[in-house]
């Protein structure tokens, strides 16, 4: 019979406890180490332009983050594995729709080619490319058309936007790829910038997504209907415009 009353006592005390409502969720989202003005580590902090764009959303979503900056590389593998929750900054492709819930897109980026300030290279279209010997960062995507152009002489040793500028000046390479405004960053911080032009027209407006492992559905909801939000109230036009 004792056994029986401390079994109803114990029951009791679970089915009338109320978890603290102080204790945050928290959701585990990977990034790019280095990527400015997008996402960057400061100090102690992630911050740039997708940063702010991804906190506003999980708060809009009833969460807290907590940011993972890592090697795109890494970045990738942990959310291949599903160790985080969700990951940025993706630029859309038919095999990441299939293997994650793609959300956004957030904002567009243009995506230029880049040459010496002292050659004269003038870039239309693919078939203006050959020819040219084209630096890309490893494990970087640039678009389909440029992705599955395999008569193109592509570099893919470099390992960051940093190192890319930096083979292009060199002249390891005639002409790098990549976010305008991620591979003027790292020109100008170099003090290298006067040493780049970058090629016009742009090559292609690409838009970028925050993805979200299939195992994580409710995330993935809660995202979306977050960015619907940000887009309706004018937080996320606010956040853009006080980047340009």
């Amino acid at each position: 019979m004792r056994w029986r009353v401390l079994v109803a006592i114990v029951t009791a005390g679970l089915l009338f406890h109320v978890p603290s409502s102080d204790a945050a969720e928290v959701w585990r989202i990977a990034c790019d180490d280095n990527f400015p003005p997008y996402n960057f580590v400061d100090g102690d902090k992630v911050v740039g332009l997708d940063a702010e764009i991804v906190a506003a959303l999980v708060k809009q979503a009833g969460a807290e983050v907590d940011f993972e900056p890592q090697p795109w590389s890494r970045v990738q593998d942990m959310l291949e594995r599903g160790e985080v929750d969700a990951a940025f900054q993706f630029v859309g492709r038919p095999d990441r729709f299939e293997k994650y819930f793609m959300i956004g897109p957030h904002r567009m980026g243009r995506t230029v080619f880049a040459a010496r300030s002292d050659r004269d290279i003038a870039v239309r279209g693919l078939d203006d490319l050959r020819g040219y010997r084209i630096g890309t960062v490893r494990g970087y995507t640039y678009g389909a058309a440029f992705d599955g152009a395999t008569h193109l002489s592509k570099d893919m040793t470099a390992g960051d936007n940093l190192q890319l500028v930096r083979m292009l000046v060199a002249g390891r390479v005639d002409l790098i790829i990549g976010d305008r405004e991620a591979l003027m960053h790292f020109a100008r911080n170099a003090g290298l910038h006067t040493q780049m032009q970058v090629l016009q027209p742009a090559f292609s407006e690409v838009p970028r997504y925050i993805a979200v492992p299939r195992s994580k559905p409710e995330i993935a909801a809660r995202l979306e209907k977050a960015l619907t939000d940000l887009r309706r109230n004018g937080r996320l036009a606010e956040i853009l415009r006080r980047w340009e």
